[in-house]
């Protein structure tokens, strides 16, 4: 018993000796490399994949494809244009794999510091943020930050409910709800200081708060763009999520997009939980997805409507291909940026009103 567990520990000493051998400058280990792979739920054959493919796109440190966006980004690209080339990219196990290879990316995406720092106060608000004030036994009105003085915020005129004769802002309690940009959401209880007219511009100013509640952090990336789209309306959002209409719908466009919604720029008024259908390429994909309009905010001045859709999971296949967008990763597509859209004329809105 004695000899065979020497024998046990002088293989494990010449494992992790191999390992730090083996090293050199590389960051990670093959040890921790393999380690990090399993973790994230690849296969030991896909592990070797993942590092074959690192080497063969350049990475001097192969190592980095599971620790660094920038260079697992390259590798999803090396991966997508060869299962595209080998007419595999459909098939079941290339979907999964593709699929935890985004998780992946993901996960060292959200792992930054910028997405886990928020902020307390309302001074570090920024100028053009959009707010939602809740008045109580009211609703709920839209506005815009214009300034933020050390004293007060400034905000555009709130538009949105209807106010009984006789209203006014000055000292009335309020909520205010914001969504910052790739962080999350944030509401705090204040007042209203002042209403007036700024270079005969109405704003209202309300008072600063140092107790933010920040709520909804963001679980996905989103990424905006310009293209165009059909909608639909449904009746129901059970079985045909992604089931693509042979008929246009109405025409809209995409203004930005995430694994889990999307947010559309329509012609006209729409209400608030329609169930809708978005229809549209990215690259030479057939993209369809359906959801809830959880918000929207309309323009009188241009008659436009933006809204936000919460999307029904969307199928593996799918969520590759959008993740492949956002993340800049896949085949065919710029970092950071956005597919070729169609010709410009099929950006453009419907005339009509939403029928919604």
């Amino acid at each position: 018993m004695l000899i065979a567990g020497l024998v046990v520990l002088v293989v494990v000493l010449i494992v992790v000796a191999g390992a730090v051998l083996l090293r050199g400058e590389n960051r990670s280990s093959p040890l921790g490399f393999y380690t990090k792979a399993r973790d994230a739920g690849f296969s030991f054959a896909e592990t070797r994949s993942i590092a074959e493919t690192a080497k063969s796109v350049g990475l001097k440190d192969t190592s980095t494809a599971l620790w660094s966006a920038r260079d697992l980004d390259t590798c999803i690209r090396a991966f997508a244009r060869r299962f595209k080339t080998e007419g595999r990219e459909r098939d079941r196990e290339v979907v999964r794999f593709m699929e935890k290879l985004y998780d992946l990316r993901k996960k060292l995406e959200f792992d930054q510091p910028k997405y886990k720092m928020g902020i307390g106060s309302s001074r570090s608000i920024r100028v053009n943020q959009r707010v939602r004030i809740l008045v109580g036994g009211m609703g709920v009105f839209q506005a815009t930050v214009i300034d933020n003085d050390e004293r007060y915020l400034v905000v555009s005129y709130p538009v949105g409910a209807r106010v009984p004769a006789g209203f006014q802002w000055k000292g009335q309690r309020v909520s205010v709800y914001f969504w910052r940009q790739d962080d999350a959401g944030y509401v705090f209880d204040t007042y209203v200081l002042e209403d007036l007219r700024i270079r005969n511009i109405p704003v209202i100013q309300i008072g600063h708060s140092e107790s933010l509640l920040r709520t909804q952090k963001r679980k996905s990336l989103r990424l905006r763009s310009r293209v165009p789209a059909y909608l639909y309306l449904l009746k129901r959002l059970e079985g045909a999520y992604e089931k693509p209409e042979r008929v246009p719908g109405m025409k809209c466009v995409l203004q930005d997009l995430s694994e889990d919604g999307v947010a559309v720029l329509i012609g006209g008024k729409a209400k608030v939980g329609l169930l809708v259908k978005v229809q549209f390429y990215l690259g030479e994909d057939q993209v369809v997805i359906s959801g809830t309009v959880r918000g929207a905010e309309f323009d009188s001045a241009t008659n436009r409507s933006t809204l936000h859709v919460e999307c029904v999971l969307p199928s593996a296949r799918t969520r590759n291909i959008i993740s492949g967008t956002v993340y800049g990763a896949a085949a065919g597509i710029p970092p950071g940026g956005v597919p070729p859209s169609e010709p410009r004329k099929s950006v453009e809105l419907d005339g009509k009103a939403f029928s919604g």
